[in-house]
């Protein structure tokens, strides 16, 4: 539904936009993104499952409590009814500015417990204090402009058409585009992916470090140990394998980075 009419938009700019038309595209697709990212939690998320304010009890008041202790701009309080598709249990901020949310799934209240709720709190809110959405946004910005920029270089030369058996006189715009995205741009984009997935698990490391920081360490890895079983995750997978696929550390590896934060905390 989204994506038919965004990619319209796009090849109607690259026509239009001249040598430089990746700028114009990158425009678009930072403004698309503002938009899509104010609306998805509001207008489209609740089209599939259902929000309801976290009624006030000792959870509210403990997370509430956790929010002003770090000067986190806490509005608004959510549960959703994950259950109803499984027993995945998360947790996420959102919103901009001064205006942020909390949403809780409530499989994720069922299997812990207050404290153990505010320690994976405080590693959500350690993405926040660490400005790693930010930072992603921005990587996720200067991926597309890369992207189009090296597309605005290649969508011009014969051979790009000629190697696919089209005819290079007409340049298909789409037909370039899919071409170059699945040739030219496919090594570099698993090399990006990896360095991403790197940064990532930087970013879930330090998460967890400022949690232990808030003196939540014993409480955090309980919490994970918890999630990892109720979400059926793989433990202490191959080194290798979850270094280029897995965007999260495993269990392991994160338990013992705790561990090391609080013997230096210690």
């Amino acid at each position: 539904i989204i994506g038919g009419p965004v990619l319209y938009i796009l090849l109607k700019i690259i026509k239009w936009g001249g040598e430089y038309f990746y700028i114009y595209v990158w425009a678009f697709l930072f403004t698309f993104s503002i938009f899509f990212l104010t609306i998805f939690p509001i207008w489209i998320q609740p089209l599939f499952n259902k929000y309801e304010a976290l009624e006030d009890g000792e959870l509210k008041d403990a997370i509430f409590k956790l929010a002003d202790r770090l000067h986190f701009p806490l509005t608004k309080l959510y549960v959703v009814d994950g259950s109803k598709r499984s027993s995945h249990s998360n947790a996420y901020l959102y919103g901009f500015f001064k205006n942020k949310r909390i949403v809780l799934f409530d499989t994720l209240i069922k299997q812990m417990t207050v404290p153990e709720l505010e320690a994976v709190l405080g590693h959500e809110i350690g993405h926040w204090a660490n400005s790693h959405v930010m930072q992603m946004f921005v990587i996720q910005q200067l991926y597309f402009l890369a992207m189009f920029a090296g597309f605005g270089r290649a969508m011009n030369e014969p051979q790009l058409y000629l190697a696919f058996g089209f005819n290079p006189a007409t340049k298909p715009t789409l037909i370039g585009l899919m071409l170059f995205m699945s040739t030219i741009w496919a090594p570099v984009d698993k090399m990006l992916t990896f360095l991403l997935t790197l940064n990532t698990r930087r970013n879930e490391f330090q998460a967890d470090e400022f949690s232990v920081n808030l003196n939540y360490g014993p409480l955090l890895k309980m919490g994970l140990v918890k999630m990892s079983i109720e979400n059926r995750s793989t433990l202490d997978p191959d080194p290798l394998y979850s270094l280029y696929h897995y965007s999260h550390p495993p269990l392991i590896q994160r338990l013992s980075a705790i561990d090391e934060n609080m013997k230096k905390k210690a």
